[in-house]
């Protein structure tokens, strides 16, 4: 019985080449703005927090 060199391995390559495709997809929609809302959030929460009586840059 023989099993080719390749055995198994197109199996881990599909998985890897799905998660790369996930990532993407996810890096996309962060930069499209999808998460927006939640970093208004964390601006106002960062604003809250400045000393009040000086200049922001």
């Amino acid at each position: 019985m023989t099993v080719s060199p390749l055995f198994e391995w197109e199996t881990v390559a599909v998985v890897v080449a799905l998660v790369a495709v996930v990532a993407l997809l996810v890096a996309v929609a962060l930069v499209a703005g999808i998460g927006r809302g939640s970093r208004r959030d964390w601006e106002a929460w960062l604003a809250s927090r400045a000393p009040h009586g000086e200049d922001r840059p």
